[in-house]
């Protein structure tokens, strides 16, 4: 029995030094607050919002700038498909290939090749 409470004992004192090596016993980050007091923190909340709005307006000028682009590309677009209609309509009105070549065929029958 003397042996069983001794080894208890033992191994308790080994459990809490290994608890302890654990790092249960360290203390919390509430302790950095004391490097950094409220107003240093403030400030640099603060600077660190202006950068990112900072990068939120470029982000949106960049936005419309590509907006922007985007337009001029579909006008581009519609001028050029307006363009290829009106072409293909010219072509359309134009006699065919094989027409073309018996009129050929037809002028040197006639002028005597």
């Amino acid at each position: 029995m003397k042996n069983k409470v001794i080894l208890a004992a033992v191994l308790g004192v080994f459990g809490l030094s290994g608890i302890a090596s654990a790092d249960v016993c360290k203390t919390k980050p509430e302790a950095e607050s004391v490097k950094d007091p409220l107003p240093v923190k403030y400030r640099k909340l603060k600077a660190e919002n202006e950068n990112l709005k900072n990068r939120l307006e470029s982000c949106k000028e960049e936005k419309e700038r590509i907006r922007s682009e985007i337009s001029q590309l579909k006008s581009q677009i519609s001028q050029l498909e307006t363009e290829e209609a009106q072409l293909r309509t010219r072509l359309n009105l134009l006699p065919s290939k094989e027409s073309l070549e018996a009129q050929i065929q037809e002028l040197e029958n006639r002028v005597g090749r």
